[in-house]
């Protein structure tokens, strides 16, 4: 205790003097605060009215504002330091840079608000006059009440002052040199005057403050002798009565100390062995071991410099070192284990948790331990345990765990075998595609089955080739425990130890059932027409180039009868496509009924049907076979209560005596159909040759549509698609229109057959691929988003053979980036010249632009095509999205095609959507393009323009 008093005495004047300084100057930077509060706004409005720009003035004031206004809560803080008498050096410092913080501000107003200009001027000279006095004022009163910090007074007046000072010598006139020279002399004597107040206050603080530090020393000096006389007097009287106890005491230890130490001696040996053991144990077990003393909060720690890089000196606070390496999400579990064992709720702590390592990653410990020792009151004093690295185990249940779940949830069927072939393991899905269950197999070899036996022979090369290679896939049939057969694809490998022996076989099955029946759907829809189950067009060529082939063979007769309804288009139009196409079915069947069967019947078109009579008997039996069809058509349909009238008319070309090829017959049965129509209708006509197709009226709308496109008649209307990922529209088709002057607004039907025919269908194609790519373009500039075009091909056009250098001029003058453009052509229009059309469109590609087929699924060629044709989108066609929501059939084949066209990396485009449901559905089969007229019907540019805008601001606002 002595020791201590001189320390204290030595430097408590020094904090005395610290404390009455920080008093000093905190009280005088209240006065202060004040006074320069006062003085800023006397400033201010002295000179507001003056000539000194406001702006200047009101933004110097705001900034004095800002910064007395930030000095009140540090004010706050330094007197409540002081009330608590915690000065230190920093305190000081602290109250300086507080009491500085203004006087550089109102320097700063005489230097600006007095320009060299404006000094002493005679309307100014009160004003400047206030504005010296004020200067003077604060600086007196910085005098009284810093003065026991000189620092802190000598850069008080130097900011106030300086900026002043700076400003007339910045003068040549004598009055304001004179006047710098007596502020200069006057601030020397502020600071002379400073430093004796200083000094003299200084001196007496320490005075002060030594005298009042020797009066507690000695006070507390004579309280201490008072006690240590007592307490001396107390320890005399104890001592005599504890030495004749310890002599007494010291006779009967001695005898129990010799046999004690014999007895420790044996003990600590028998330690020292046990010890040794255990420490080898811990260290070959890679375990350590803990001991901490919850009262001290001293631990003992074994081995983990090896568990965790750690060494043992680290841990010196069991607890709070857990707290700073210790995943913080793992550290509540810790404090719950041991509360819980504390509680006596569990016989043992226990915990697993992350700790950092040494080298900063995370390693998984486990903890645990047990209370060996408690205080009376029952909380815990000591507490023994071990820790050891699990992390290795940690990742290895992981990946057992991760495998386990991908076997258990794995799309295919897997099974596991050991080196005999005998099954160890199966998976859920092995047991949905087989019907065999996991005790079913386990322990059995595949051959052990009856079911197998038919495979015998290729499972005995499954396993051969296994024992060689090590791998087997393949596809084979097999059957299920219900006895179906089913094709699988399987793979099977070998898995080897270190020793590269074999000890697992690990197979991988995949039913094929449902991929074959797509197949199978696809394969008829290539070939067969979806609605009436007749051959298409391709099947109905193929089957007339074989009969003509054999009729050349054996000098045989063939007829061709084209055979087209009457009246079928305004049922159509009128009572909607469902019924049309319930029409049509109808009408397919009659016809087959009363042509024999339908082997030799075929659907070219929409309400196109062939007939081909082989081996006929002559024009007269031609003749009773076409009448006794139209009779058959001319009785009514009764399709949902409405009466329904059909006709038929018929045009025939005969082989060999009109016809010599396929394509002939065809052309003239096209012509006789044409004839039959114009006599009108429910008739039939055999081709001759002087058979005139034109009409005064076609020729009159063929004159009318060559003049058209110079007069330029044609519109362009657009049809949005919208992405289904983004339910944005990223894409429209261009479709052409005819502003006839006299019959108004004609759809392509009107005139694009007639156009076709004539040849001016490249023209308009041109002019409308012209205007399309120029509008897109202009989108593209106006900020409405990539909006793609997608603009249709003739095969006119491709048969002129100069598409890709139109395209490529039209894109050199309209600027469009290729990628915004996209050409959608038929499927029949490439099989007409398919190796010379496929190089066509492979060249558009390479250019980057985007390729579409178009009314996908109607049959007009043969699915092995497909995938030869360079396109990027499949369009899927109307007539499968009408009933979609009504036919399952309908959705199976939607859905084949979108699987089968993404397997192809293809986009799909489902047009005629209508109704809510069937865009429901299409998001469920995972299309990823709509159009119809559940998003736009057709619609000119200035309409399409609105809805971009729309969709423009609406992505805006999301973003």
């Amino acid at each position: 205790m002595s020791s201590q008093s001189p320390n204290k005495t030595v430097h408590a004047p020094f904090k005395g003097v610290l404390s009455e300084q920080c008093q000093l100057l905190f009280s005088g930077l209240l006065v202060l605060f004040v006074l320069e509060s006062l003085s800023a706004a006397a400033l201010a409005g002295v000179y507001w009215s003056t000539e000194i720009s406001r702006t200047l003035l009101s933004g110097w004031l705001l900034a004095f504002v800002v910064v007395q206004i930030l000095r009140l809560p540090l004010l706050f803080v330094c007197r409540q330091r002081l009330l608590r008498d915690e000065i230190t050096p920093t305190c000081r410092l602290r109250l300086s840079i507080l009491a500085l913080s203004t006087p550089l501000l109102i320097g700063m107003a005489g230097y600006l608000f007095n320009p060299v200009e404006l000094l002493f001027r005679p309307d100014l000279l009160s004003v400047q006059l206030l504005c010296a006095s004020l200067g003077l004022g604060l600086s007196t009163m910085a005098l009284a009440a810093y003065s026991s910090h000189f620092p802190t007074v000598f850069l008080y007046l130097a900011m106030l002052l300086g900026p002043t000072m700076y400003r007339l010598s910045q003068t040549q006139a004598e009055t304001e040199l004179s006047l710098l020279v007596l502020l200069s002399v006057l601030g020397l004597f502020f600071l002379l005057a400073a430093r004796r107040i200083h000094n003299t206050g200084h001196q007496a603080m320490m005075l002060q403050a030594s005298n009042r530090s020797l009066i507690d020393y000695l006070n507390r000096a004579r309280s201490d002798a008072e006690a240590l006389n007592e307490k001396l007097a107390q320890e005399i009287y104890e001592r005599k009565e504890a030495r004749q106890r310890l002599q007494e005491t010291n006779e009967r230890l001695e005898t129990m100390v010799q046999e004690r130490t014999q007895a420790l001696e044996e003990s600590n040996q028998a330690l020292g062995a046990t010890g040794e053991r255990l420490e080898l144990a811990l260290e070959a077990s890679n375990i350590g071991l803990w001991d901490w003393m919850l009262d001290t909060g001293r631990n003992y720690h074994t081995n983990f410099d090896r568990l965790l890089g750690y060494d043992s000196a680290y841990f010196k606070n069991f607890f709070g070192d857990l707290e700073t390496l210790v995943h913080p999400e793992d550290l509540t579990r810790i404090r719950r284990a041991m509360v819980s064992h504390f509680k006596g709720d569990s016989d043992r702590y226990h915990a697993v948790y992350r700790l950092r390592h040494a080298d900063g990653n995370w390693r998984w410990i486990e903890d645990e331990g047990r209370v060996v020792k408690w205080s009376e009151k029952g909380r815990a004093t000591r507490m023994i345990g071990t820790r050891r690295d699990i992390t290795e185990d940690r990742q290895a249940q992981e990946q057992q765990r991760l495998a386990a779940t991908v076997f258990e949830n794995a799309p295919e069927g897997i099974f596991i075998l050991d080196h005999k072939f005998r099954f160890l393991a199966v998976n859920a899905r092995f047991e949905q595609i087989t019907g065999y269950s996991e005790s079913m197999m386990l322990g059995k070899r595949v051959l052990d089955h009856e079911d197998t036996a038919p495979n015998r022979e290729t499972y005995l090369s499954i396993t051969a080739a296994l024992k060689e290679n090590g791998f087997w896939e393949g596809e084979i049939n097999e059957r299920r425990r219900n006895g179906e057969m089913f094709p699988e694809w399987l793979q099977v490998s070998a898995v080897r130890d270190e020793h590269k022996r074999v000890i697992r076989y690990v197979g991988m099955m995949s039913d094929l059932t449902a991929r074959k029946e797509t197949e199978q759907q696809l394969q008829f829809l290539s070939n067969y027409d979806r609605l009436t189950g007749l051959p298409n067009r391709s099947q109905f060529r193929e089957h007339l180039h074989k009969s003509l082939t054999l009729a050349r063979l054996n000098r045989e007769k063939v007829a061709l009868l084209m055979i087209d309804m009457d009246r079928f288009k305004p049922i159509n139009e009128s009572l909607g496509h469902e019924i049309g196409d319930r029409l049509l079915k109808a009408a397919a069947e009659r016809l087959g009924e009363h042509a024999g069967g339908v082997e030799n019947m075929a659907r070219v078109g929409g309400d196109e049907f062939t007939l081909l009579l082989e081996n006929h008997g002559g024009e007269n039996v031609i003749t009773q076979q076409c009448q006794k069809l139209i009779n058959a058509m001319k009785k009514p349909f009764l399709i949902d209560g409405h009466e329904l009238l059909l006709g038929a008319s018929i045009g025939i070309s005969l082989f060999p005596d009109t016809a010599k090829e396929a394509q002939s017959m065809i052309n003239q049965a096209d012509m006789a159909v044409y004839q039959a129509k114009r006599s009108g209708g429910n008739n039939y006509q055999f081709y001759r040759s002087n058979m005139r197709v034109a009409s005064v009226e076609q020729l009159a709308l063929e004159t009318s549509l060559r003049k058209a496109i110079f007069k330029n008649e044609f519109v362009v209307h657009y049809q949005p698609k919208m992405d289904l990922a983004t339910n944005r529209i990223n894409s429209v088709e261009a479709l052409v229109r005819w502003q006839h002057p006299t019959m108004g607004l004609l759809p392509p039907a009107e005139f694009i057959p007639l156009a076709e025919e004539t040849g001016l269908i490249s023209a308009i194609g041109e002019l409308v691929l012209e205007r399309s790519c120029r509008q897109a373009y202009k989108w593209h500039k106006q900020g409405l988003g990539d909006i793609c075009v997608s603009v249709n091909l003739s095969a006119h056009q491709f048969r002129k053979g100069n598409v890709a250098d139109i395209v490529d001029r039209v894109l050199s003058s309209t600027e469009l980036p290729p990628h915004l453009l996209e050409l959608e052509l038929t499927e029949s229009l490439i099989m007409e010249d398919m190796e010379q059309n496929i190089e066509l469109l492979q060249q558009l590609r390479t250019r980057g632009i985007e390729l579409a087929l178009d009314d996908f699924g109607t049959g007009y060629s043969s699915l092995s095509y497909l995938k030869r044709f360079p396109v990027d989108t499949l369009k899927i066609d109307r007539s499968f999205i009408m009933d979609l929501d009504k036919s399952p059939d309908d959705a199976a084949i939607t859905r084949a095609i979108i699987d089968m066209a993404h397997s192809l990396q293809m986009n799909v485009v489902a047009e005629g959507v209508e109704t809510e449901d069937h865009l429901s559905i299409l998001r469920d089969m995972d299309c990823d393009s709509i159009q119809g007229y559940l998003i736009s019907k057709p619609v000119p540019e200035g309409e399409l323009v609105e809805l971009l805008h729309t969709q423009a601001y609406r992505k805006a606002i999301d973003s």
